[in-house]
């Protein structure tokens, strides 16, 4: 059994271009694992039809911005330059035009610009953004960037370095729009907060996991780890709250109370 999936893709103005084959499979049916699609045949149909789909989005928005947008004159081209964006259904490569800049600009910013740099500045979808750091809060890089190459059709890029420079990329573009930092949400004088009411609902409090290693420490004395800790909650939900991490005394670093660890080089 041959099956064939064909694509129509209709324009913004109405224009309808011809169905074309995006891909084929060869089926057989001797087996339960043989019925229906396959984790293969669904990957390289989503990328198929991903590539086809972005492809034509990407024409469609340099045809509508190829023109100024002050005067509405038709810029120069200067050529084209390779963009590879990356989404949850594949790489796509794209050919990104170049314009030089309007006359009407009088010199004013860059003589070249790309068409495509505006619609998608990172080269990398919102979605796919999404689903890292999702995932990445959730389970290691490694283990995320696995995930998503058994489960989609990503070709490059899902491994646990360019996984965690994406969701830096996200931590850092959420705290720019956190606005300016807040000690404190709560109003009034801090000596009347123990009489308000408890809130209603559920109180959840997340916490970041990681691992201290000695970068200071040279030889094989000792050293001791002071970590401060915390309690919240009351019987028998409390909870134990790690706050701050050091090396020094407890009178260098504040308030306790505090628990003394022995470090040694074996545990590097």
């Amino acid at each position: 059994m041959r099956v064939s999936i064909l694509l129509q893709i209709t324009a913004g103005d109405g224009t309808t271009g011809s169905a074309e084959e995006v891909v084929a499979f060869e089926k057989a049916t001797e087996r339960a694992e043989d019925v229906g699609l396959s984790l293969a045949d669904g990957k390289a149909l989503l990328a198929a039809v991903q590539r086809q789909v972005v492809q034509a989005q990407a024409e469609e928005w340099a045809g509508r911005h190829r023109c100024c947008a002050s005067c509405s004159a038709r810029r120069r081209s200067n050529g084209s330059y390779p963009v590879l964006f990356r989404t949850l259904y594949g790489d796509v490569q794209l050919a990104s035009p170049r314009l030089h800049r309007c006359a009407c600009r009088d010199g004013q910013g860059p003589a070249t610009l790309s068409l495509l740099h505006d619609l998608i500045p990172g080269h990398v979808a919102p979605e796919r953004l999404y689903l890292e750091a999702r995932w990445a809060s959730l389970v290691p890089y490694a283990a995320a960037a696995d995930l998503l190459t058994d489960v989609l059709p990503i070709a490059s890029g899902a491994n646990a370095t360019t996984l965690r420079q994406h969701v830096l990329r996200v931590a850092e573009r959420a705290e720019s729009e956190l606005g300016k930092e807040q000690s404190s949400f709560i109003d009034g004088c801090p000596a009347q907060w123990a009489e308000l009411p408890i809130p209603e609902g559920r109180i959840v409090v997340g916490l970041d996991g990681s691992y201290v290693r000695d970068g200071y420490g040279v030889g094989d004395d000792m050293d001791d780890l002071m970590v401060k800790y915390g309690q919240w909650g009351e019987p028998p939900a409390r909870r134990c709250l790690w706050d701050t991490l050091g090396t020094s005394s407890t009178d260098q670093l504040g308030g306790g109370p505090w628990l003394k660890v022995r470090h040694c080089p074996a545990m590097r």
